[in-house]
């Protein structure tokens, strides 16, 4: 599969202002990183989009680098942290996450907000190597992915008729069982919690929070 469809649906939906699900509230959990890491640890965010949670993290002491595969959020962002003086703490780099262009064991944690979800899972291994790969031991994973409990889906249902690949106006979206991301991530990291929750309000959508630590 070619991911251009779904990148240029993504660069839309930026342009545009119709990224609903930069406002999700997963922030909120991925602060419990301050409960593990000390301050001035450094944090990678793979997907960062318009870098809300860099900023939200940066702000309480961490220093944070976003991987961005869009090139114009990667440019407005850096233009932001100029403006907001924070180039010391703060930058987003321009990557691909199946080939994340830093330093092995470069970081204490990396952060996945609804990402992985959307590689073709003949590439989850792949990606799960790099984010292991940039991570220092005993470093932490928080993951955000979509969950196989999800009740509807547009007209599917992962939960009840078993669907777990979908793709939709040219991105792909995959619904990911509890047992899955423990066979997924087990060579490489230990699971210290997965969690459901419904972050836009509904039980029909469900994600599965990840909080993974690197073996």
């Amino acid at each position: 599969m070619s991911y251009s469809d779904q990148n240029e649906f993504f660069a839309r939906a930026y342009r545009t202002g119709t990224d609903r699900w930069t406002n999700t509230p997963f922030s909120r959990r991925a602060d419990e990183l301050m409960l593990y890491l000390p301050k001035g640890a450094m944090i990678l965010d793979i997907g960062a989009g318009r870098g809300g949670l860099l900023f939200e993290l940066q702000s309480i002491g961490f220093h944070v680098i976003g991987l961005e595969n869009n090139s114009e959020l990667v440019t407005r962002g850096n233009e932001e942290i100029k403006n907001k003086k924070i180039q010391n703490e703060a930058r987003f780099i321009a990557g691909d996450a199946l080939s994340i262009p830093l330093a092995d064991a470069s970081f204490d944690a990396t952060i996945d907000i609804g990402l992985l979800h959307h590689l073709i899972p003949s590439h989850h291994t792949e990606y799960m190597k790099e984010v292991a790969r940039v991570l220092k031991h005993e470093g932490f994973f928080f993951l955000a992915v979509l969950s196989a409990e999800t009740e509807h889906f547009f007209n599917h249902s992962p939960k009840h008729d078993g669907t777990v690949d979908r793709n939709l106006e040219g991105v792909h979206y995959h619904f990911f069982s509890d047992e899955e991301i423990r066979a997924l991530v087990e060579p490489y990291f230990n699971v210290r919690s997965i969690v459901h929750e419904t972050p836009f309000g509904s039980k029909d959508v469900v994600y599965s929070i990840v909080l993974l630590k690197k073996k």
